[in-house]
Parts: C-alpha cells; sequence; structure tokens
C-alpha cells in the first residue's frame, strides 16, 4: 500500500510538471522559461541566473534572493517544475 501511494505522488508531480511545461513553455514578460535560463541542464542553481539575466527579467532577481524558498525538496537546486511553481506562484 505504501508503494502504491509513492507511486501515485510520483505520477501526479510529473502530470503536473508535464503540464506546467506546455502552459509556460514560452515563459512569460516578466521572466523567461526554464529552458532559456537552464542551457539545457535539468537543473538550475543560484549562480546560473547571471546579471544581463536580471536586469531584463525583474523576476529572476525575486527569485535569486528567494532561491531556499523555491527549492521545495532543498537539494540546493531547482527543477522545471520548482521554478515554474514559484513563478506562477509569487506577485512580480
Amino acid at each position: 500500500m505504501k508503494h502504491t501511494r509513492t507511486l501515485l505522488l510520483a505520477a501526479a508531480v510529473a502530470a503536473a510538471g508535464m503540464f506546467t511545461q506546455a502552459v509556460m513553455a514560452d515563459g512569460s514578460p516578466t521572466y523567461p522559461p526554464f529552458a532559456k535560463i537552464a542551457h539545457g541542464k535539468k537543473m538550475l542553481s543560484r549562480d546560473d541566473i547571471d546579471k544581463l539575466d536580471e536586469t531584463k527579467y525583474p523576476a529572476l532577481a525575486g527569485l535569486k534572493s528567494h532561491f531556499d524558498d523555491a527549492d521545495l525538496d532543498h537539494d540546493h537546486n531547482l527543477n522545471q517544475y520548482e521554478y515554474d511553481h514559484y513563478m506562477t506562484n509569487t506577485p512580480h
């Protein structure tokens, strides 16, 4: 029974990630899509957010200062779900 819950949770997270990816594929005028700043990587570190992106997209400065809040699994990196979740749920 415990494995069933884990599998259901994993499926729900994967589905949410795919939905978020489809919805946010083009990003927003206030922040870029994950793929643009991750440069092909699956994880994004705080250092990956460079000054050029922060000046063009001010929401990235907020992300950098609240990186620990956005890092839901506390692995010191953001995956696409965490990035999209933070950007869509935080006022910019």
